[in-house]
């Protein structure tokens, strides 16, 4: 007796077809529209920055893979001042074009905003500018332990001391168990 072949290879079945095909067409139309987002926001800046009679050294453009790179406004100096290399990129929450600088001491410079372009000499000024970054934020939770780790009790030879430290440990495992907990709920409600 001949058993007929089992087919372990399920169907593809029409509908999730359409949904692959839907997926795709929809993954093309996003990658489109940051493509042309980012080509007008090259497009905005290189008109301002000839609006104020700016030449730049390299204006605002797009790469292959859909990245704004800024226009390069002057090269850092060091002599007989110290001057920022200047760059005009585009400001979302503004929707202006924005001024950003680096400090050229550094090994691997990070470009940072630190004026809006409103006239030419907004460009002279941010020469002169060190960018400001927003402060990270404070990670209380990984503070607290590394400063349970950075207090061994087993090293201190002093019982009263231990005695404290060991109620530092548990408060702060505490609170931060208490922390967790709160977490928790919240997601669930």
């Amino acid at each position: 007796m001949t058993a007929t072949p089992a087919t372990d290879q399920p169907a593809v079945l029409d509908w999730l077809t359409a949904a692959e095909s839907a997926h795709q067409e929809q993954q093309i139309g996003t990658l489109a529209q940051d493509l042309q987002r980012a080509q007008r926001h090259a497009d905005l800046i290189n008109a301002r920055l000839a609006e104020l009679g700016i030449e730049p050294i390299a204006a605002a453009s797009i790469d292959a893979c859909g990245n704004l790179w800024p226009a390069r406004l002057t090269q850092p100096e060091y002599e007989p001042y110290a001057y920022y290399e200047v760059r005009a990129d585009w400001s979302e929450d503004d929707k202006e074009v924005e001024l950003h600088t680096a400090d050229w001491e550094d090994a691997r410079p990070r470009f940072g905003r630190v004026r809006l372009l409103t006239s030419l000499a907004d460009v002279a000024a941010a020469r002169r500018e060190t960018p400001t970054f927003p402060a990270p934020r404070r990670d209380y939770r990984r503070e607290a332990i590394r400063a349970i780790d950075g207090l061994n009790a087993d090293r201190l030879n002093n019982a009263h001391v231990e005695e404290i430290a060991n109620a530092i440990h548990g408060n702060t495992a505490a609170l931060l168990h208490l922390a967790d907990t709160i977490t928790c709920t919240n997601a669930t409600v």
